[in-house]
């Protein structure tokens, strides 16, 4: 199966998407989990196929247990946002830790900074993408997929989403620690890993979720830097005009 998977991710990354879906679809009903986040992927987006969101969150939920987390990771924003599954913020925070303690270092990052505000708000990673490698993207507008809820309904999700997560300063320092000890040898996770490392360094300078640890701080904000992390860099901008 694994020859079948490589075929059907080159004639993705060849555009030939209607005959890698076909052989992704093959694989899925022969049990193939990587396949079965594949054909979810693309009826998410309706890519080679119907865009089906149902479609999409079954074959997610089918491959949850995924190695990698990213099967779970999808399926909590989409539960989040109501997207082809029934909205339920506080089973979406369930699913996204099943993909944290997967190692899908997106949610290790989102859950960090959820417990740090006690608020369970969308992710900036939309999705994840596993064609041919993993890649985080952010192809929805949240905004625009919120335009259609009254007042009433949005106000009773903005409680879900307080109600969701607890603040935890230990937690989120917890979540990062995981997050920022990652190895992206080939740089698939982009910023998170950088951005947790940062962030981890934030919480070691003020002194949140543990004891005040200035050296260790500036270090880890040196080292994300270094590697590129936006944020990172800014920091050390600023802290050099002082």
């Amino acid at each position: 199966m694994k020859d079948k998977l490589i075929s059907a991710n080159a004639l993705y990354v060849k555009g030939e998407y209607e005959e890698a879906a076909k052989l992704y679809l093959e694989l899925a009903w022969a049990g193939d989990l990587d396949a079965m986040f594949n054909m979810g992927y693309l009826h998410q987006f309706g890519i080679g196929t119907e865009l089906n969101l149902e479609k999409a969150a079954d074959f997610y939920a089918v491959a949850m247990y995924l190695e990698g987390g990213d099967a779970a990771y999808n399926l909590a924003v989409m539960t989040m946002n109501g997207l082809g599954i029934k909205r339920d913020i506080a089973k979406a925070i369930r699913t996204m830790e099943i993909s944290a303690n997967a190692g899908c270092p997106e949610a290790q990052l989102y859950l960090a900074t959820a417990c740090s505000m006690g608020y369970a708000g969308n992710p900036v990673c939309s999705n994840i993408c596993r064609i041919p490698f993993h890649r985080a993207e952010s192809r929805y507008d949240y905004a625009a997929l919120g335009g259609n809820i009254n007042e009433e309904e949005r106000d009773a999700i903005e409680e879900e989403r307080c109600r969701a997560v607890i603040e935890s300063p230990i937690d989120a320092l917890r979540w990062l620690e995981i997050a920022a000890a990652n190895k992206d040898e080939n740089d698939v996770y982009g910023e998170t890993v950088r951005d947790a490392k940062y962030m981890l360094g934030l919480f070691q300078i003020e002194g949140i979720g543990c004891r005040i640890n200035r050296k260790r701080g500036e270090a880890l904000i040196r080292q994300a830097a270094l590697e590129g992390s936006e944020n990172a860099q800014k920091y050390l901008l600023l802290a050099s005009k002082k």
